[in-house]
């Protein structure tokens, strides 16, 4: 007989994540599927059907379907949570490498779950995770989901990038709101590696905006932050013509800015030349593979 409920120190929820989180994670099996939650939430999480196979409405909102999925579960008014939506994201493959070493690692979901608590724990906002769960089959991944709130009225900084308003003191403002926000999560210890625009929200009128850090299950945790992984990830932001600001916003009065500019250069036009040959490197590894 499956227990419904297992102890907290059964999984991966520590002490650092339950300081970090205003609620105490509630963990949950049922079968192979095994989590932890929101105790208001972890019955419901624990009996919500796969994800994949939730039926979509006209009403659904659905922000990304490959390789992960990321929709919003309307929650039910009888659990009388602070939340009407969350957002779930069911984690895919995108090469076969990585499932095949998944029994060696975290899943996509816990990593992503521990990062957050990590950002919430230094104040740093973040969507509140609000669930996490994972299915093994003899240590393999086969499914794993990360549930968070759902953060509303906001625009991505990609989009404000792309609709800039013509006030310059507003421009400076979320370009030193970002480059605050993102020297704190490098201080912090994150390397994010995947810091585009596009992942970073932003909540708030002129002098209340906030920033949400999302997309957070390739981060790494590490005891210091180098000033070339600090570059890395500032390269990916893409500023475009606010992009030198930022950079000199960034460096404040604690790294050389020339030293920043030329990693950020020599990366950004690494990155340019590998996604410019890529078509010439799939069709050398078909030929090698035909010819092998």
């Amino acid at each position: 007989m499956t227990r419904p409920f297992i102890d907290i120190d059964d999984w991966h929820i520590n002490n650092r994540h339950r300081e970090a989180l205003p609620y105490v994670p509630q963990p949950f099996r049922r079968g192979r599927l095994r989590g932890a939650a929101h105790p208001a939430l972890a019955d419901f999480l624990r009996d919500l059907p796969r994800i994949d196979t939730l039926p979509v409405t006209p009403d659904t909102v659905v922000y990304l379907q490959h390789p992960n999925l990321v929709r919003e579960v309307v929650l039910p008014a009888s659990l009388e949570v602070p939340w009407t939506h969350l957002v779930v994201k069911r984690f895919g493959w995108r090469g076969r490498q990585h499932y095949a070493f998944s029994p060696l690692k975290r899943s996509r979901a816990m990593k992503a779950y521990s990062t957050a608590c990590h950002l919430l724990s230094h104040q740093l906002d973040t969507p509140l995770p609000l669930g996490v769960f994972e299915e093994r089959h003899r240590g393999f991944v086969k499914y794993n989901v990360l549930a968070t709130e759902a953060i509303t009225d906001y625009v991505t900084l990609r989009q404000y990038r792309e609709s800039l308003p013509d006030d310059p003191e507003e421009i400076e403002e979320v370009l030193q709101l970002a480059a605050d926000y993102t020297r704190r999560v490098h201080d912090s210890g994150i390397w994010h590696r995947d810091m585009v625009l596009s992942n970073v929200l932003m909540t708030g009128l002129l002098g209340q905006r906030r920033l949400y850090l999302i997309d957070l299950n390739r981060a790494y945790r590490l005891p210091g932050m180098p000033v070339w992984l600090r570059a890395f990830d500032i390269a990916r932001m893409d500023w475009l013509a606010w992009h030198r600001r930022f950079v000199v916003l960034y460096c404040a009065d604690r790294y050389p800015v020339a030293l920043m500019q030329a990693i950020v250069g020599g990366y950004s036009y690494w990155r340019w030349l590998r996604q410019w040959t890529r078509p010439v490197r799939r069709w050398l590894k078909r030929a090698v593979g035909i010819a092998s």
